[in-house]
């Protein structure tokens, strides 16, 4: 039987710092995951994506499909993406849609649903959109004093110069159907990137393993905390850090329940070089990882788990 797991609690409006910093380094080490209250983002707005995301994924297949992925934003349907092809051939059991940076550069790469179906779909989505965006600055700099840096460091090498956020909307079915292989809603994988919030409906499913090097691999459940952002950390946070923080395994597993569930993935500008930081070696600790180009790496990982 899986256990529940109790993850840190955060709070963003503490006003003492150093101490939410430390408490977000000893969370970062021992877990890798962590809830974050007193975000800022209301609840009315968080319900509000909730309810356009289901609108969209209520949408006959033929219409969802006019906005289907070029590139990195659109919508996915079920099984276009596999986590892990060790486990599954199939794929994993969700649909997805996927809105990119909104600075005007970047803007016309985004796809969205059509006004007379969704009038309100943009507006809300741009909005969480940029609330989000601003808790992850936040974090930034939270997290530089958790590594005994500069606040501002992050700032410095030019990773929150633009930095690189897609807002995941995703839509887990109740019907799981017949399969003779195990079906996952998203297979064992850990994030990519920098730092992820995650926001979900309350529908169990999220699993975490804390020991990804750990044969058989333990799994405890993720509990729901109405109002708070679950952060996980990514693999490119785990290379800065020369494994001093930890990007964490985790998955979902499909209930017999609908669910959703919004996955903001905050990373650094693409031009960004991540390399380990001076404060996570030394002559007994060397650099694990070579110096990467963010853009580069996230690419490379994004095709993997759309070509499998």
């Amino acid at each position: 039987m899986t256990e529940s797991l109790k993850l840190p609690m955060i709070d963003l409006s503490s006003s003492d710092r150093i101490s939410t910093a430390n408490s977000i380094r000893q969370a970062c080490m021992d877990h890798g995951f962590f809830y974050v209250i007193n975000h800022g983002v209301e609840v009315k707005l968080l319900q509000n994506v909730f309810d356009e995301s289901s609108k969209f994924f209520s949408l006959p297949v033929e219409e969802k499909m006019k906005v289907a992925r070029k590139g990195d934003v659109g919508f996915a349907p079920l099984y276009a993406e596999n986590l892990d092809p060790s486990t599954t051939s199939k794929g994993d059991l969700k649909e997805t849609f996927h809105i990119g940076p909104l600075q005007p550069a970047e803007s016309c790469l985004n796809q969205w649903p059509s006004k007379e179906l969704l009038p309100s779909w943009k507006p809300i989505m741009e909005k969480y959109y940029e609330k989000v965006l601003s808790v992850g600055k936040q974090l930034s700099y939270l997290i530089a004093l958790s590594l005994n840096l500069d606040e501002d460091f992050f700032d410095k090498i030019g990773a929150m110069d633009k930095p690189f956020g897609f807002l995941r909307l995703l839509h887990y079915p109740g019907e799981m159907g017949v399969s003779d292989e195990i079906v996952y809603g998203a297979s064992a994988h850990s994030d990519y990137g920098m730092i992820t919030l995650l926001a979900t409906d309350g529908v169990p499913g999220l699993q975490v393993c804390r020991d990804k090097l750990k044969q058989p691999r333990i799994w405890e459940d993720v509990i729901y905390v109405k109002g708070a952002f679950i952060v996980n950390l990514g693999d490119m946070m785990e290379r800065w850090t020369n494994c001093l923080f930890r990007s964490t395994l985790h998955r979902v597993m499909p209930t017999g329940k609908e669910r959703y569930s919004m996955a903001f993935f905050f990373d650094p500008n693409p031009d960004c070089i991540v390399e380990c930081l001076e404060s996570c070696c030394n002559e007994s600790s060397p650099p694990r990882f070579p110096p990467i180009r963010s853009g580069d790496y996230l690419r490379e990982r994004i095709n993997a788990a759309y070509s499998s």
